[in-house]
Parts: structure tokens; C-alpha cells; sequence
């Protein structure tokens, strides 16, 4: 589920009144499958609530045996401010959807403290914060912003769980690919960490404003997750 929740993010061109390119509210909807098996559906909705305040919630669908992992009210959510800057979380949410509160989380990001503090795992998290920090949630969205800024997204620091990873996010080329929702030329990312025997590749289509249309993870060589863009709905501030 982290990983999952963690791969995709969705964007698209627009060019708000404070002048920075930031992602266009949508609905995105994937099939996901495990080592060649159906899992089930993850929706993506962003939506803009303020000029620089921005929500993505991520909600599953899993298939029948998938409800073992997740449940059907499985929800992810990140609250993010976008501008000038780029994007900074502002908190964090994760319910799995089970019951209990074992595999939940909420987290609160206080930029002029220096610190993120919350829950996660039925654990108390106290860390510092560090420039360009994201959620597993946001980092998708700072990606795809910095895709639309015409920068590259190279180093980035990720908070999962109760610390905090860096990985690197690296062009390798472009590639035409055909979906459920259709054929797009993309350009393709590698996303690696020391250390790490998993890596992730992500097939982002420039024509829907960088959103990704495949994204795969593999370990020790093999792919394991691979989600495919089913169909995408814009939404309408």
C-alpha cells in the first residue's frame, strides 16, 4: 500500500495569478497489478481549495483478495502549499481502511518551528524538517511541478513512516506507450536509493501535462507493481 500510494501523481498546465506554474485540479483513475495479478483500482483527486493550497486524496478499490492488505475505505491524503518556491507540504493523513489504527497516520509539517510531528504506525513522530522535505503523497506532486517548471527533479528527500529516505529521480529517455486510456509518447524516469534493492520506473506523458501513465516498481530486477492509467477526468476549480 505505501508504495503504492507513493508511486503515481497527476498534473497538468495552468498559470494561476501569482505567476508559478502549478498542477490543474483532476480525477485519475489506475489499474493496479501485483507480480502479473489484478489488484484492484487507486483514484487520484486533486483539487484546489486556495491559489497555493492544494489537496491530492488517493482512495482504493482493491479486488476481493486484495481486501486482505486494504480496505475499501483505504485513504491517503496530502495537504500542500504550491508556489514560486515549488511545493511544501502542509500534513499528512493515511487510514488503511481496517480496522484498528495500527497501519494509520497524520503528520503536521511546522515550517517555522523546523519540525514534523505526528503519528504514524501507532508510533510518535518528531523529526526536523529540511529543505524540500516531502510526504510520499506530495513527493509526486513536487515532481510533476517541477516536470512543468522545466526542471529536472534530481535529489529528493522523502518522509515515510518515521524517517526520512532520499532518492534520486532520473531521465533515461522517452518512449511511446499505449493504455487503457490511450497512446501517448512519454518521457521515462528512474527513482533509486542507496542501499535499496527496489527501484521505480515511470513512463510521464508531456500532452497531459506530465501526468504518468504507467509506473512499475521492481526488485532485485523483477517487476512487482505495475499501475496503468485507466482513465482521467478534469476538474474545474
Amino acid at each position: 500500500m505505501k508504495f503504492i500510494l507513493a508511486l503515481i501523481t497527476v498534473a497538468a498546465l495552468t498559470l494561476p495569478a501569482f505567476g508559478a506554474v502549478t498542477p490543474e485540479p483532476y480525477v485519475a483513475t489506475y489499474a493496479v497489478s501485483y507480480r502479473g495479478f489484478s489488484v484492484g483500482e487507486l483514484r487520484f483527486e486533486l483539487r484546489r481549495e486556495e491559489p497555493e493550497r492544494f489537496v491530492l486524496e488517493v482512495r482504493a478499490s482493491p479486488h476481493l483478495l486484495a481486501r486482505i492488505f486494504v480496505g475499501r475505505k483505504a485513504l491517503e491524503r496530502s495537504v500542500m502549499q504550491i508556489d514560486e518556491e515549488g511545493v511544501r507540504p502542509l500534513s499528512w493523513f493515511v487510514e488503511d481502511g481496517k480496522s484498528g489504527d495500527r497501519k494509520d497516520g497524520a503528520l503536521d509539517y511546522d515550517w517555522d518551528g523546523g519540525r514534523v510531528s505526528g503519528n504514524v504506525d501507532g508510533k510518535q513522530v518528531v523529526l526536523p524538517t529540511e529543505a524540500g522535505l516531502q510526504d510520499r503523497t506530495s513527493l509526486q506532486v513536487a515532481v510533476m511541478t517541477k516536470l512543468l517548471r522545466g526542471e529536472e527533479p534530481g535529489a529528493i528527500s522523502v518522509l515515510d513512516s518515521d524517517r526520512v529516505r532520499h532518492y534520486s529521480y532520473d531521465r533515461l529517455g522517452v518512449e511511446r506507450i499505449r493504455t487503457e486510456a490511450g497512446e501517448f509518447e512519454t518521457v521515462l524516469f528512474v527513482s533509486t536509493r542507496i542501499g535499496s534493492s527496489r527501484l521505480s520506473r515511470v513512463w510521464h506523458a508531456p500532452s497531459l501535462g506530465y501526468l504518468p501513465v504507467r509506473a512499475e516498481q521492481l526488485r532485485k530486477g523483477k517487476v512487482e507493481t505495475v499501475m496503468e492509467l485507466l482513465r482521467l477526468e478534469r476538474k474545474v476549480d
